[in-house]
């Protein structure tokens, strides 16, 4: 299942240990041209415990001890408005392209409030206004370390759109893993974005469809998604890809 002489082959590693049984329970990551698998067999792929649905997905899952403006948290309160989207499966036309995207809201590590996604709900907070590149990262997972340098890269040589936002995402935490705790893991790896601290039912990747690490959506303006790409990328291949999807 992997190869020695090409790094970025798939690693697919048991992860998530302790989370409840309606979190995703295995995870994977992997480079964006292969099929992500899970367990020992390569032809299954990666599920999500969160199956789409016509329902308005609601959760709000708060960290232990709760927020707090002087506490660093590892996983936060999510909450998610609207419908979840078509888990991703990159061997088929991807079924959210055009549809909106659910606004999720949350906190960064230190409980700064921070959102993303279409307003999907009367009276929700609005969509930025400007694209929005959503990148969920687990910090155990060898492929979003190596995507880590390679978005800063861009972003240090003033190659990324000038007005896009970019929001990464931790998820997926596990105590027991490599770069635990993500909160200084992201500081150290130099991520010069706002980062999200998904919930440990993982309920802002699941309401995205991500179904491994690293996972990245591009949204509109209005939130709407104009595309999504699971596994690592070069600084190049980031900007291929942003280009098609905005049309640049």
């Amino acid at each position: 299942m992997t190869s020695t002489d090409s790094p970025r082959r798939p690693i697919f590693r048991r992860a998530l240990v302790g989370l409840t049984a309606a979190a995703l329970v295995v995870g994977a990551c992997g480079s964006s041209d292969d099929t992500v698998s899970s367990g020992t067999d390569a032809d299954e792929r990666v599920s999500s415990a969160a199956e789409p649905d016509d329902a308005t997905v609601s959760s709000e899952a708060v960290a232990d001890d709760g927020p707090a403006s002087d506490a660093i948290q590892e996983n936060g309160p999510i909450t998610v408005e609207g419908v979840a989207l078509d888990p991703f499966d990159s061997s088929i036309e991807d079924l959210a392209v055009g549809k909106a995207a659910p606004l999720v809201s949350g906190q960064s590590f230190d409980g700064s409030p921070i959102s993303f996604g279409a307003a999907a709900a009367e009276g929700a907070a609005p969509a930025s206004g400007s694209p929005t590149l959503v990148v969920f990262l687990a910090h155990w997972c060898p492929h979003c370390n190596d995507e880590i340098p390679e978005l800063i890269e861009l972003q240090e040589t003033g190659s990324l759109p000038a007005d896009l936002d970019v929001i990464g995402v931790s998820t997926a935490v596990e105590p027991t893993a490599d770069n635990y705790p993500p909160s200084e893991w992201i500081v150290e790896k130099g991520w010069p974005w706002s980062t999200m601290a998904d919930d440990v039912d993982l309920t802002a990747i699941k309401a995205y469809g991500g179904t491994s690490f690293p996972f990245t959506v591009v949204l509109d303006g209005d939130g709407t998604v104009l595309a999504r790409r699971a596994g690592t990328a070069t600084a190049d291949e980031t900007i291929a890809f942003l280009d098609d999807a905005l049309g640049s």
